[in-house]
């Protein structure tokens, strides 16, 4: 087991044993609660304490690094926190179940942020830092295996372009969406984790969580490192949650990639 994040966005109020998002009640109210010494992590039971700022996503800090209950965390930064909180604050609308950073015993993992829709689960992950394939692929199936239906942001920082971009030729054989939400096409830098991703959905999504915009590149081809793609652009707010997966405004115009994507994957 990894050592234990030393900062959460989450806290368990021992007067009521409610349980706390950072930004559920004023500064002042949740500063006053953990100088009480009233704030304990949900994971670890460990004492927090309440931090904010004029800049700095208000979160709890651990007085003492303890092993908290899940393994399967990044270290946090003001970035990771803003985009789970974003992501946590975008789908919770309408959710039966909803909370920032759930941890799954059955699977020992920690989702940054959980939603139920009657019998429909979701874990969104917010992934800036980097992992192995092996170690997604095995996220990846544990939630599947649960009945999880786990839907991936990368950082903005993870997104690498490898030439210049430019409007989608009218010649391209693919049929994709031209003329919408920014087309381009481009060369793009893969890593293990994102080559892994791709195996399973032609598709990579960027949130840019200091703006909420959402990045997708919809694969053309991968060789070696080299990511051949077509970029998308679109605020965070035009995308819902349907039928276990992340429905964007760009989806009812991919029927047509989808045909041709499946055909390829059949030769």
């Amino acid at each position: 087991m990894d050592a234990a994040p030393s900062t959460t966005l989450v806290a368990i109020r021992l007067d009521t044993n409610e349980r706390l998002s950072s930004n559920d009640l004023p500064p002042d109210v949740l500063r006053a609660l953990s100088e009480a010494r009233l704030l304990r992590c949900p994971h670890c039971q460990g004492l927090l304490t309440f931090k904010a700022g004029t800049v700095r996503v208000h979160h709890f800090a651990h007085l003492n690094l303890t092993a908290c209950a899940s393994a399967d965390h990044e270290p946090e930064t003001d970035a990771h926190r803003q985009g789970k909180l974003r992501l946590f604050q975008q789908f919770r609308v309408g959710a039966s179940f909803a909370a920032l950073e759930q941890h799954l015993p059955i699977t020992d993992q920690r989702a940054d942020a959980f939603v139920q829709f009657d019998t429909q689960r979701y874990a969104l992950e917010f992934q800036q830092a980097n992992n192995t394939a092996e170690h997604w692929l095995e996220r990846h199936h544990l939630y599947r295996q649960q009945n999880i239906a786990d839907v991936w942001f990368l950082g903005k920082i993870r997104y690498q372009e490898h030439t210049s971009t430019a409007a989608i030729s009218s010649f391209d054989p693919l049929p994709v969406p031209r003329d919408v939400f920014g087309a381009v096409s481009g060369a793009f830098r893969m890593r293990e984790m994102e080559k892994a991703m791709l195996s399973l959905n032609p598709q990579l999504r960027y949130l840019d969580p200091d703006t909420g915009e959402v990045t997708l590149l919809l694969m053309r081809d991968l060789h070696g490192n080299t990511l051949r793609a077509y970029r998308y652009q679109f605020p965070l707010t035009a995308c819902e949650l349907r039928l276990g997966d992340l429905y964007t405004p760009l989806e009812p115009l991919l029927d047509d990639f989808y045909a041709y994507h499946n055909r390829r994957k059949e030769r």
